[in-house]
């Protein structure tokens, strides 16, 4: 039932949004972030102390970091959130920090229970901040074109990736450090499919068409 809600909400939003359907639907794109939020943490098996305090570290460095890079380009370039990513407290969006946990949790979980037992920890992290810096690749051009955010100099920096990588490697890190990936969830992988899906509908029918 989870996943059909979730199946659906995506594909209202995606086709919506793409062929200009519903006025002002991207301006849902935080609430639908925290709805999408609420089903990853209710679906996680195991909610221990180190859960919780995984959310809490991963959504202050999530959030620091985007008021540094707005205020001061810290890290990732000159840019700033648009009115589509309201509300915000001192330029920065209440909800970023809560993306910056649903794509952490999403890619490493999926990562780590793929990946050989060999693999340490670090390699782990760096592989799934590899595919989540790829995957902001897809976002950069589709954020921009929804008014999500802009770049000051009209282009995504080089530093944006680097910063991604950065950023996507500490909190996948501390992710697998305190064992948040043990335990079932079985919508994490429809969060990230979905999530995927958006972005590409959306920029194959409203970037480049």
């Amino acid at each position: 039932m989870s996943i059909a809600v979730l199946a659906i909400l995506y594909a209202v939003g995606a086709v919506g949004i793409a062929f200009r359907l519903v006025p002002g639907l991207a301006a849902l794109t935080s609430l639908h972030l925290f709805i999408s939020f609420l089903f990853l943490v209710y679906w996680h098996e195991k909610k221990g102390v180190f859960f919780w305090f995984w959310l809490m570290i991963a959504y202050l460095i999530g959030t620091l970091v985007e008021y540094l890079g707005v205020q001061y380009g810290f890290l990732f370039g000159s840019y700033e959130y648009g009115a589509n990513m309201r509300p915000v407290i001192a330029g920065t969006p209440i909800i970023i920090g809560i993306n910056w946990i649903l794509l952490s949790y999403c890619f490493t979980r999926i990562v780590a229970r793929w990946a050989p037992r060999k693999f340490s920890m670090f390699v782990i992290a760096a592989i799934s901040a590899t595919l989540m810096t790829a995957f902001d690749v897809l976002i950069e051009p589709v954020a921009i074109e929804l008014n999500f955010w802009s770049w000051e100099k009209g282009y995504v920096p080089l530093t944006n990736y680097a910063g991604w990588w950065i950023v996507s490697l500490v909190l996948n890190f501390l992710f697998v450090k305190m064992g948040v990936e043990n335990g079932r969830n079985p919508i994490a992988f429809w969060v990230l499919l979905f999530q995927l899906f958006f972005f590409v509908f959306v920029y194959v029918f409203r970037v480049i068409a």
